[in-house]
């Protein structure tokens, strides 16, 4: 078992609200869950009301919000049954994590900040990066390791400069499909619904192919 606290990134939380398993995550990493300001942002949901922002000045969860929106605008006027439709309402519930206290946003500290600033600029190729990480990966990463926390992430190349950093050493991470087999080992669902759980998120779109259990 990965040892707290843990800093969750965009793609970690987005599968698990979309198949309506955020209070499983909860239960998983622990209550508030701690995402850094890249990832989530309280403060752009009035930006992006106000001023119909651009994508890149929005964090990466109301990206995500506004692109599920947009796909289940799209399915409403077709009139056809769409999966955008009801992934919309369960993408926005980050607001509802957010506004119950179960999830905060981390500051970064200068140090931090520089770290993830290298990560996403032309400095990525000398942690060993052939493309530069998307600013919530590079926050996640930045913090985890500047304060040995867990980091819960399924980028590869985000866990790719960890262990870089780390100098091959061994360091806290939680991928998707280790989540949920530790859900199962924990008690917390059955193996039966770690796979179901896995095959769900793959048809939204993960890429992992290996079942959480045989």
């Amino acid at each position: 078992m990965s040892e707290g606290p843990y800093i969750v990134d965009t793609v970690v939380l987005v599968y698990f609200l979309l198949v309506a398993q955020e209070g499983l995550l909860c239960d998983l990493l622990g209550r508030p869950l701690q995402v850094p300001l890249a990832v989530y942002d309280p403060e752009d949901r009035e930006l992006l009301t106000a001023t119909s922002a651009r994508s890149e000045l929005l964090s990466e969860m109301r990206q995500s919000v506004r692109y599920y929106e947009t796909s289940a605008t799209l399915a409403a006027e077709s009139e056809l049954p769409d999966h955008a439709i009801e992934s919309h309402a369960r993408i926005k519930r980050v607001d509802d994590l957010y506004d119950d206290g179960r999830l905060v946003t981390v500051a970064m500290t200068p140090q931090e900040q520089v770290l993830a600033a290298q990560l996403q600029g032309s400095e990525a190729a000398g942690h060993g990066l052939k493309f530069r990480l998307a600013a919530g990966e590079a926050a996640c990463v930045a913090i985890s390791y500047e304060r040995g926390w867990t980091i819960a992430t399924d980028d590869a190349d985000a866990l790719k400069v960890l262990s870089r950093l780390h100098n091959g050493q061994e360091y806290p991470y939680e991928r998707i499909r280790k989540l949920l087999i530790r859900a199962a080992d924990e008690g917390c669902i059955s193996r039966e619904d770690a796979n179901r759980l896995h095959d769900e998120m793959r048809s939204l779109g993960f890429w992992d192919s290996s079942q959480p259990f045989d």
